[in-house]
């Protein structure tokens, strides 16, 4: 059996995923804790470089990309900034936030992907799923409590992240058949690194004095000069991101999405271990309650969408038919 073969089984497939997403809290967390000296760009480039060297190194990653045609680098360059986005947003909201309800509400994107999966893709969305996404989101309002002290204005910074996650997944799904993923995964570095370029000069030339507020002074205090220990923790947070990207894009290419998005939550509970763990953050009874209406809602969906394919191969008799019947509906969207 060749090995590209061997690592499009779906087992392994869905292993290296969720392999990969308990991994990514530890980069989350080592950020949040690199959030007190560091300003995020500094962060940013420093990974994003390390990340391109990687992949140049095993993948040609460099070499790849310039192979692309000029339409494909455009489009995965506007993918790939619709994940910086969502980037800046999620490590701001952390610098105030603890990492738990950081992830939590962030993990509403999946049940956002299937709303503008019918909005933008023209799937077609039932109760089930319309169902499942308003119990996600009450799971967001009961960790937010918007109108109470527990409320900060990061929250709605987190849940842009959210949004902004679930166009660039719309963005992959549209481009799942272009390019090659090593040229994906460079350009999407190419993206945060230019993106941390102009907020670098502001750093250096203009850096704000410390205004109180954790996120801001994130975002635009000076840069400082990295320890060995500082470089040990970029150097964690690279691979962990560069695991992360192409373990997820492999997977998005070769199983379908309603087979992997449970997997995604893996990163829930690993993320309240390294708050835990390095933060001492424990959430709050009502943050505990709202995580496990945003797990229920996402695993619903899954779980809906797997019963209704059951359904329409035992409704269609011949396998052959059935087989047709279940590929024409990934083509035109779910009924459902």
């Amino acid at each position: 059996m060749k090995f590209k073969d061997h690592m499009n089984k779906t087992p392994l497939v869905i292993f290296l995923l969720a392999l990969g997403m308990a991994i990514i809290p530890l980069n989350d967390a080592l950020i949040k804790l690199l959030s007190d000296r560091f300003p995020l760009a500094e962060i940013v480039a420093i990974r994003a470089v390390l990340c391109i060297l990687i992949v140049s190194f095993f993948g040609a990653g460099i070499r790849e990309v310039i192979q692309l045609p000029l339409r494909v680098i455009l489009l995965f360059s506007l993918r790939g900034m619709c994940l910086v986005i969502a980037m800046y947003l999620y490590f701001i909201s952390l610098g105030t936030l603890p990492l738990s309800e950081v992830v939590s509400i962030f993990f509403v994107s999946p049940l956002l992907i299937t709303l503008l999966s019918s909005i933008v893709l023209k799937e077609k969305i039932g109760i089930h799923r319309i169902s499942s996404v308003l119990v996600a989101l009450f799971g967001v309002i009961l960790i937010m409590r918007p109108g109470t002290e527990n409320f900060q204005p990061e929250m709605l910074l987190a849940l842009g992240a959210a949004l902004s996650y679930a166009i660039f997944q719309i963005f992959t799904r549209s481009l799942k058949s272009e390019g090659n993923l090593y040229a994906l995964v460079t350009i999407q570095n190419f993206c945060y690194l230019l993106s941390a370029i102009p907020l670098l000069f502001i750093n250096w030339f203009n850096p704000m004095e410390p205004s109180g507020n954790l996120s801001i002074d994130f975002l635009l205090r000076g840069p400082v000069y990295p320890t060995f220990q500082d470089y040990i923790y970029i150097i964690i947070c690279a691979f962990s991101v560069l695991m992360l990207s192409i373990t997820s894009s492999h997977a998005y290419r070769t199983v379908e999405a309603s087979l992997l998005a449970p997997f995604e939550y893996v990163a829930i509970p690993f993320s309240i271990f390294w708050g835990i763990a390095i933060f001492g953050d424990w959430p709050s009874n009502l943050s505990w309650v709202g995580m496990t209406f945003i797990l229920f809602g996402g695993i619903y969906a899954i779980y809906r969408e797997r019963v209704r394919e059951i359904e329409i191969i035992s409704n269609v008799p011949m396998p052959a038919s059935a087989a047709m019947y279940q590929g024409s509906n990934l083509e035109h969207g779910s009924e459902e």
